[in-house]
């Protein structure tokens, strides 16, 4: 029954031209650093009638950059991100759960600078196209917040607030061919 209810359920692959994923820190409460990740790759499956909806996000590390040149050396360094040590950031839900507003919140493992945590993902702004065909897309806002040092990074008054807004915001499109899922591979 799970087989016939995946093989029914839609699956989009994240537009990288059309997808952004950033990140924002605060200190005392002015924004103090945004960064955007423009290498990422991910999917996720859109089942509204049953449990097989899922969300999956790998982004590279070392593509992090913000407008300034000595920032994202500093972001991409043993300092911040060490990106050479830790060169993906992943998430994969486990539970995704739709209320009445069209929203959802995708419950899963965020796996961040050799540390994993569960964070709820919150979905709001998804709106499909209803063509019915391979091409048809959904865009959607997404985001979370974590605490730096929950995954092992220093903050404070020098190096900046510990409140991390991670957002997506973008569009997956749907096709037929099969995906890699996180540590499970999966053909739809």
């Amino acid at each position: 029954m799970s087989l016939l209810r995946l093989q029914t359920a839609d699956v989009y692959r994240l537009d990288t031209v059309n997808t952004r994923i950033s990140f924002n820190i605060q200190h005392f409460g002015v924004l103090w650093v945004s960064a955007r990740f423009p290498d990422f790759s991910g999917a996720f499956v859109l089942d509204r009638r049953g449990t097989a909806s899922r969300v999956d996000v790998s982004v590279q590390m070392a593509s992090a950059e913000c407008n300034d040149p000595r920032w994202n050396a500093r972001l991409r360094s043993p300092d911040w991100l060490d990106v050479q040590r830790y060169p993906q950031m992943t998430f994969h839900s486990n539970h995704v759960e739709f209320d009445a507003n069209g929203g959802a919140v995708a419950s899963g493992e965020l796996t961040l600078h050799g540390v994993t945590r569960t964070v709820g993902l919150e979905i709001s702004g998804l709106s499909c196209s209803q063509a019915g065909g391979s091409g048809d897309s959904c865009s959607f806002v997404a985001h979370t917040r974590i605490k730096r040092s929950d995954y092992g990074f220093a903050h404070g008054f020098w190096v900046g607030g510990d409140l991390v807004e991670i957002a997506i915001s973008g569009v997956g499109v749907k096709g037929d061919a099969a995906i890699t899922w996180i540590g499970n591979p999966l053909n739809y």
